[in-house]
């Protein structure tokens, strides 16, 4: 029977969903919320807190290089780092079988898996692994936030 729910897993569960669980299940210290964004078009899919410390990640699974945000998706994953807000993009390779992690600052250009992700495991990882990335959505330093460019001149 467990090979057989193991095929219908497999067939009829999306591969976001998939890495949700996966993200769960290896990241308990951190208290995560699946945010559904139906009503907020670019929110995040997963939040996550822990002492006091917040985090936004956007789950990705491909089978490319390329790395599909919607507009929304980008302009609010930006807009949050440029408030001083951690969020990341978590792409799931399935060619690979890789975890990368890019910080949304780096939304100021194409993005793609040839950008330099700030993170990488080999997937399946170990628990060791695992605490890793939880200890860098938490506490990587974020990139340094550009200067906003004015449109008012001085008097």
């Amino acid at each position: 029977m467990g090979r057989r729910f193991e095929s219908y897993w497999d067939r009829q569960v999306k591969p976001e969903s998939k890495l949700w669980q996966l993200v769960k299940k290896n990241i308990p210290s951190i208290h995560w919320t699946r945010l559904e964004s139906w009503a907020m078009p670019g929110v995040p899919d997963v939040y996550g807190i822990q002492d006091g410390i917040s985090v936004f990640v956007e789950l990705k699974v491909t089978k490319s290089n390329k790395i599909a945000l919607s507009p929304f998706q980008h302009n609010w994953l930006y807009s949050h780092y440029l408030q001083g807000g951690r969020s990341f993009i978590m792409l799931q390779t399935l060619g690979e079988r890789a975890l990368y992690i890019f910080s949304s600052a780096c939304l100021h250009s194409p993005l793609s898996i040839a950008s330099e992700p700030q993170y990488k495991i080999q997937l399946p990882a170990s628990p060791a692994a695992w605490a890793a990335v939880a200890k860098h959505l938490l506490h990587s330093p974020l990139p340094k936030i550009p200067k906003q460019r004015s449109n008012t001149k001085n008097p």
